[in-house]
């Protein structure tokens, strides 16, 4: 039986923060100083409310994420530094995204401000990256290390921020439509409307991987809009909202792939995601600001495996599954800046989860495997960043959380950034700790369900440098860090449930450098990681060593070359069929060049892994040989 919530009365500071979202609801008039109101422009924002905090973000702008002519976005978030992101068992497997070193449940996904992240699915709450196509992403932020001061719960090891795109300056459309090989292929449209009444885009997408990849196969479709309407100098309003769909199918995660999987049936996968965001902003004063950010989203996922055969390791029993998850969130906040030198907030937040799930776990005979499950989370939050001398800024962040059951969270940040003079080199330094809610899954799954689970808890320290030429068009950085994840969630056999059972410790470097010269554009990345379970335990897809370069050339004023190349270490993977083995590294080498036929017109054609040598991602599934793609982009 579920446990009821406890209801606690909140000291009187907690009440008075509380009531911030009634204070947003009164009428601007009211509450503005009538005085400077005409002076003000305010901007509402549905991004991430993280932007102005010191941290290490790293960006993928269009031109990046479209360079390889990618299948999945995962592809294109393995160039950044400190990421190590792509599809278990195919291109139709599930998502593995980490974050120096955390978990793919341990970083949190925002999709223009709206959290995506599923509490429902078995990897513990992360997101499956398939409902997104590479195309469909106009901009990805990373922000690395703990958020939840900024976020809330979830934010462990960092943020994933992806934007769909907003309208543009002016007026007008694009499209696109490409296919390669296997008969892998992908349309796409927008429109961007600008005018009195305010902005407004639409965009729609469709995409298929067909048979690119040996033993799984991936689809989708995505329509979102994103609108601002004019609604005066004082107050801002932006609205969001998208509808995507993806089916799947391949081998079960851990079975051995194509090559070793005995059971050769498909698990297939269905999965749609409905999310929908607002942000409101209002003048107060002339140094003070007010805003309300509301998001709801809906995520269901239907999926039929037919079980994998034993091996090394104990057999899995065929598993179908019909859930649906919904989350409501609510954050208000006050800004207040009334000098250059200063600036603060204080807001608060208020997430429902709801979650449900029908399945059955055929041993032979089937056993129901239904649960439901909700819960609420308040919290409060203040932020505070000053301007000390020679240019250093102090940025800090406390958060409450009080969740139904267990004691409060408290999550801290602080950042600090230095620069030396005009030499173009900034030092940085930050702290930051995170906590993670048990998922719906490990809370509610019938057959290992444990209620008493504890949050998963990280802290972080980084530090660095980093360097920019007085121009702009040369970039370096270097940063260090040590994460400590405490309580991990993991299942023990021997108890058959799911326990609170380690501390992970991952620490390495980040180095990464960007220029600009005439026309050469060149990028690379170097990233170390070193990671060890308390309890030994061995920890998969962790390579110590990965890094990318690109290169970009333009002979022609119309004509664009790129090589892109990556490689990566060695690492621990497991099936059933194997057990534990040691994956080879790999280097993979893409090409691509692009024509302005005419303006508004451009046809690109990418070769990717140009050498063709077999390489793998997980054991017994080889990541496609040589291939090719092409595609025809459109602007008017």
């Amino acid at each position: 039986m579920k446990k009821p919530p406890e209801f606690r009365t909140l000291p009187l500071a907690h009440r008075l923060l509380t009531a911030i979202p009634f204070a947003l609801l009164l009428p601007a008039s009211t509450l503005a100083d009538t005085g400077s109101e005409r002076d003000i422009k305010v901007v509402a924002r549905l991004d991430d409310p993280a932007q102005d905090i010191a941290g290490t973000t790293r960006s993928l702008q269009q031109r990046d994420i479209a360079a390889q002519a990618p299948a999945s976005l995962l592809e294109s978030l393995a160039l950044l530094p400190g990421v190590d992101a792509f599809e278990k068992g195919g291109i139709g497997g599930g998502s593995y995204l980490s974050i120096r070193g955390g978990e793919p449940n341990f970083a949190l996904v925002v999709i223009n401000g709206v959290r995506v992240n599923d509490p429902m699915l078995s990897s513990g709450g992360g997101f499956d990256f398939s409902l997104i196509g590479p195309g469909d992403a106009a901009r990805v932020d990373i922000l690395s290390g703990p958020w939840s001061t900024s976020y809330g719960a979830d934010a462990l090891s960092g943020v994933v921020s992806i934007r769909l795109g907003t309208a543009q300056d002016g007026s007008g459309a694009a499209a696109r439509m490409g296919t390669g090989s296997g008969g892998r292929f992908h349309v796409g449209g927008r429109a961007f409307l600008r005018g009195k009444a305010g902005a407004l885009t639409l965009a729609a997408s469709a995409r298929d991987t067909n048979d690119y990849h040996a033993g799984s196969s991936s689809e989708g479709q995505l329509a979102m809009f994103a609108a601002s309407p004019e609604l005066g100098s004082a107050i801002g309003l932006d609205l969001f909202g998208f509808y995507s769909a993806s089916q799947s199918e391949g081998f079960p995660e851990d079975s051995g792939g194509p090559e070793l999987a005995v059971l050769r049936d498909s698990e297939m996968r269905d999965r749609r995601q409905i999310a929908l965001g607002a942000s409101a902003s209002t003048a107060i004063s002339s140094h003070m600001e007010a805003q309300l950010r509301a998001s709801w989203g809906q995520s269901t996922f239907q999926s039929s495996s037919p079980g994998i055969a034993p091996g090394v390791l104990d057999g899995v029993p065929p598993i179908s599954s019909d859930s649906r998850f919904d989350r409501l969130e609510l954050v208000s906040s006050l800004s207040w800046s009334p000098a250059e030198s200063f600036a603060a907030s204080i807001g608060a937040s208020f997430v429902h989860e709801d979650g449900q799930s029908d399945g059955v776990v055929d041993f032979g005979f089937p056993i129901p495997a239904s649960y439901a499950l909700s819960r609420s989370l308040p919290g409060l939050f203040a932020t505070a960043s000053l301007a000390l001398p020679a240019g250093a800024t102090l940025h800090t962040g406390l958060r409450a959380d009080f969740p139904e059951s267990g004691p409060d969270r408290f999550t801290p940040r602080a950042g600090l950034t230095v620069p030396l003079g005009q030499s173009g080199f900034t030092l940085a330094a930050n702290y930051a700790r995170g906590f993670k809610q048990p998922s719906f899954f490990a809370l509610g799954f019938p057959l290992i369900a444990n209620p008493d689970l504890l949050p998963e808890t990280s802290t972080t320290y980084d530090g660095g440098i980093s360097w920019a030429s007085a121009d702009g068009n040369w970039t370096a950085s270097a940063v260090a860090y040590r994460s400590v994840y405490r309580d991990l969630i993991d299942f023990d056999p021997d108890r058959f449930t799911n326990i609170n059972r380690t501390r992970v410790t991952a620490k390495g470097f980040e180095l990464a450098a960007s220029g600009q010269w005439n026309r050469l554009r060149l990028l690379g990345n170097l990233t170390y990681l070193s990671s060890r379970s308390a309890d030994e335990a061995p920890l998969r897809f962790r390579p110590e060593w990965k890094g990318t370069a690109s290169l970009e050339w333009a002979p022609h004023e119309r004509v664009t070359v790129r090589i892109d190349g990556r490689f990566n270490g060695e690492f621990l993977d497991s099936s059933v069929a194997t057990g534990f083995q040691t994956i080879d590294g790999f280097t993979t080498l893409d090409a691509q060049v692009s024509v302005v036929l005419r303006p508004g017109l451009e046809l690109r054609a990418a070769l990717r892994n140009l050498t063709g040598k077999s390489h793998y991602r997980t054991i017994g599934t080889p990541e496609p040989g040589r291939n090719t793609f092409i595609s025809l982009h459109g602007s008017l």
